[in-house]
């Protein structure tokens, strides 16, 4: 399926020239250049490349270095009229090179007498080549029985010539692969020599599945409602050749997807209606890899491989007698666990999947899992915890809009499926990129596509093929399956994760306090960037902020007796860490009174409120008398040019002054409920214990609002928004919603590039619910989560964020809107 990805993208890029064609049936398939690997044959050169370029998918890419390259070897053919039928052709030189050349009745020469007296001669085996140094091209032609064959490489015209004199026809399978295409627009690829398309610049690529299928492939290409679509067939030179292994089966309907993460690299189906005659055409082709599990696929009509994004392998088999499989292996377990209420069974390692090769890869499982009737096989647990997770929060394709509307332009059965997201494989090709090909791969902007499927289906001596690289509708995006990614670590998490943004590259790293009092800092793709041995647990949360203001973040925190500074890379910003005697009992805060980069950070021990400056200085000025034991972290307001302070104690709420003077004295006693204040509509709003809403002003009048709250209820306020919690009823600004009764933390509001959702937890259930301005729930939730969660929203029209997930994993969502 990567290798699919690269046809298309080769294919695309090869259409970005600036052609204009015009040609006839002549005999322009006889002068295709020997060892030619992809060849282009359109009715109407122009048409067709105007159609293939007009998607939204190649004009996002169009300025691409590996489509500015393309386009480069392809200048020459702008000397040739381009309403004609004409052949592309690229051939390789040598290990590295590929020429380009382009074959075209002669009438379609364009050049000018002054362009014509630039031309070189050079008399070859008695044909003439001609050398054209012109502005934007040099090329080499030449002309035989009136087809012109024009080339960027004079080696190909040579052999171009060579093979007329010698009468030399080009490969006898392409010709029936020839035959085979009826379109106006049809691509050949030479399937046994098409790792030279990429592999200078993917030298990490393996595409196993897709070799040994055939010769050549025959492609019908079309463009609709910006549907890159594609059917033929690929045929065969050898009776070996791997989909002959389907003769005398039929192919069923595939289920594979319904299992497969939309963030995996994609998914390869297999098939058949007889095991048994599968296996006789294994042993005529002398395949004679077996399995001592091989009794469980008599009840199979389907299995298959998933690579995760990760590169981690699962293989399903579909059984249509679940319990009758699950028995037959009841003497080969050794040991059962359960994860998310699921059975793992493991097993001696074994080749599972030896029957099934070389139509899938070999490789030793030691763990299965059965969810529906998928049997799901791993080399270990936490690869089927990572699938499992992604199967629980139904962010599999089957979920995805996207990709069922891909599935319905596609036949609903096949011997062999290759599906998978856009983004997921381009990411995977990133991996095995070389350092100068790996900027058009990041640089790949996918926009608008997302899902790919090609089909194969064996008949006599070749296969039919269709596939699509599909565009999703505008009005299906809110509706895509949301991706989860488990980052799991070695001990139990102890911290809620926090996004942290590395300054150099921008990206999202995650933060997160294990039993161990060791920070990680753990990079998207789940490796960790570094480890920080901490002397006890994080108070409180993780803030991010710039020290010096020169746009270099670091993260700053409250340990029970230190406070940190700490650069991206782990390091501790001087005079930093500070020390404490005594226990700092709440989570640390940092005030930028004026937002000009003189931080406060405020530190509390129990009744002491301590300001210390960037310098590590105590500030002077702040003379703050407790009453009590302060019961949370204090809070900065600021309302028009005037600064607040919010400090809760055993007597209640003080609203103070910069100077830790009482500046708001309520003018009547309130009892708080224990939920934090904050700033709504200029007011210092909150709850009583009472149940009721709560709002002071700036002189201290209270206006007090019976909402008949429970005694537990949870309230979080923001300068638009108010949202309680009471039982088993959320109220987003006064529109409730009803949830299932279970153990909720505090709602909590997510403000960022002028988007909000409300986020609420239940533990209990392991349940993240969250809802958008309208207070409705966005689709796709609630989905798996422990803990308050850090929700980014910087980019648009996406969601991401980070939640516990079992005790010792992070998940990683992402939602496209």
């Amino acid at each position: 399926m990567r290798y699919l990805f690269l046809i298309i993208c080769f294919s695309i890029g090869l259409s970005s020239c600036d052609f204009d064609s015009d040609s006839t049936q002549g005999k322009l398939i006889d002068f295709i250049p020997s060892k030619s690997i992809l060849i282009l044959e359109s009715e109407n050169l122009s048409q067709s490349l105007e159609e293939l370029t007009s998607t939204e998918l190649f004009q996002n890419n169009d300025s691409s270095p590996i489509f500015q390259e393309i386009k480069d070897n392809f200048k020459f053919t702008r000397y040739f009229q381009q309403d004609a039928e004409a052949f592309l052709a690229v051939t390789p030189i040598g290990e590295r090179e590929l020429a380009t050349s382009l074959i075209i009745e002669d009438k379609y020469l364009k050049l000018d007498s002054i362009q014509l007296k630039k031309q070189s001669k050079i008399d070859y085996a008695g044909k003439e080549i001609s050398e054209f140094k012109l502005e934007n091209a040099t090329f080499y032609s030449t002309l035989i029985e009136k087809v012109r064959i024009s080339s960027e490489s004079k080696l190909i015209i040579e052999n171009v010539i060579r093979a007329y004199n010698n009468q030399f026809k080009f490969n006898e399978t392409f010709y029936k692969a020839h035959k085979a295409a009826t379109g106006e627009t049809s691509i050949f690829i030479d399937l046994k020599e098409a790792d030279y398309l990429y592999k200078n610049e993917l030298k990490g690529l393996n595409p196993k599945s897709l070799k040994g299928l055939g010769k050549w492939l025959s492609l019908d290409v079309e463009v609709s409602e910006g549907n890159y679509t594609w059917s033929g067939a690929i045929l065969t030179e050898e009776a070996t050749d791997k989909l002959n292994l389907f003769n005398g089966t039929s192919p069923k309907s595939f289920r594979l997807h319904e299992v497969t993460p939309v963030n995996a690299t994609g998914f390869l189906s297999l098939s058949f209606s007889d095991f048994k005659k599968l296996q006789g055409n294994r042993s005529a082709q002398n395949y004679k890899a077996t399995s001592p599990l091989k009794f469980i696929f008599q009840n199979a009509n389907e299995v298959g491989a998933i690579e995760l994004e990760n590169g981690a392998l699962v293989y399903d088999m579909i059984s249509s007698n679940v319990t009758k499989t699950l028995d037959s292996l009841s003497t080969k377990i050794q040991q059962e666990t359960s994860f998310r209420n699921q059975t793992i069974y493991s097993f001696e390692a074994e080749n599972v999947f030896a029957d099934f090769s070389p139509l899938l890869s070999n490789h030793k499982f030691s763990v299965f899992t059965v969810y529906d009737s998928h049997f799901l096989f791993a080399k270990n647990q936490e690869v089927l915890e990572n699938m499992l997770v992604n199967i629980n929060n139904r962010s599999v394709l089957s979920e995805s809009s996207s990709f069922q509307m891909a599935l319905n332009k596609m036949s609903s059965s096949a011997h062999m499926v290759w599906g998978g997201q856009l983004d997921a494989i381009v990411n995977q090709l990133e991996k095995s990129a070389t350092e100068d090909f790996l900027p058009n791969l990041k640089n790949f902007n996918t926009n608008g596509y997302s899902s790919v499927m090609m089909q194969a289906t064996q008949e006599d001596n070749f296969a039919f093929v269709n596939g699509i690289l599909s565009k999703n509708k505008a009005e299906t995006e809110s509706g895509e399956a949301i991706q989860a990614k488990r980052v799991k670590l070695e001990n139990t998490i102890t911290s809620d994760p926090y996004f942290f943004t590395n300054w150099r590259t921008r990206q999202k790293d995650i933060a997160v306090q294990d039993e161990t009092n060791t920070l990680h800092l753990i990079a998207k793709d789940g490796n960790t960037i570094w480890k920080k041995a901490l002397d006890s647990r994080i108070v409180g949360g993780i803030h991010t902020f710039d020290i010096y203001r020169n746009t270099r973040l670091q993260m700053a925190f409250t340990t029970q007796n230190k406070l940190y500074v700490i650069d991206k890379n782990g390091n501790n910003v001087n005079p930093f860490p500070l020390d404490f005697n005594d226990f700092i009992t709440e989570g640390l805060a940092i005030f930028d009174y004026d937002n000009n980069g003189k931080y406060r950070f405020v530190v509390v021990q129990n009744d002491e409120v301590l300001m210390f400056n960037k310098e590590g200085k105590l500030v002077k000025g702040f003379d703050y008398k407790s009453q009590g034991n302060i019961k949370r972290t204090p809070k900065h307001i600021r309302i028009g040019r005037k600064d607040y302070i919010l400090v809760e104690n055993d007597q209640g709420l003080k609203i103070l002054s910069r100077t830790g003077a009482e500046r708001v004295k309520p003018r009547q006693k309130i009892s708080t409920s224990g939920n934090e204040f904050g700033l709504h509509n200029k007011s210092f709003v909150g709850s009583n214990g009472d149940g009721d809403l709560l709002k002071i002003s700036e002189t201290g009048t209270v206006k007090t609002t019976e909402l008949n709250l429970s005694d537990n209820h949870f309230i979080t306020v923001s300068p638009k928004h108010v949202v309680t919690f009471s039982e088993n009823k959320l109220s987003v600004n006064g529109v409730s919603k009803t949830l299932d009764y279970g153990l909720y933390l505090p709602p909590q509001i997510h403000e960022q590039a002028n988007r909000t959702f409300f986020s609420i937890v239940d533990q209990q259930a392991s349940k993240v619910y969250l809802f958008d301005e309208q207070a409705e729930l966005v689709s796709g939730f609630p989905v798996y989560g422990n803990s308050q969660i850090d929700l980014d929203l910087k980019v648009p029209n996406e969601i991401n964020f980070i939640v516990k997930g079992d005790d010792n994993a992070v998940l990683i969502y992402n939602k496209n809107l």
